[in-house]
């Protein structure tokens, strides 16, 4: 069964639908998020919502293709 569960990620709340099995996952996934939210706020002060919200998804990519390459070697 899903569940919704909202999220507030600066100050704007989500609803997402997921499965009771994955919530901690989801929690533990936005637990991290807001810390690199906080993290981008401290180096990107005059950063707007949009602006935060794409530089932190790139700071999260980033070693994410560094693993699959590594892994391609």
């Amino acid at each position: 069964m899903r569940d919704v569960r909202v999220l507030n990620i600066l100050g704007r709340d989500y609803s997402i639908r997921v499965p009771a099995a994955e919530q901690e996952t989801l929690t533990q996934a936005t637990q991290l998020l807001r810390a690199h939210i906080q993290e981008s706020q401290h180096r990107f002060p005059r950063a707007g919502f949009d602006e935060l919200l794409v530089i932190t998804a790139l700071n999260l990519c980033v070693p994410m293709i560094q693993q699959d390459q590594r892994l391609d070697v």
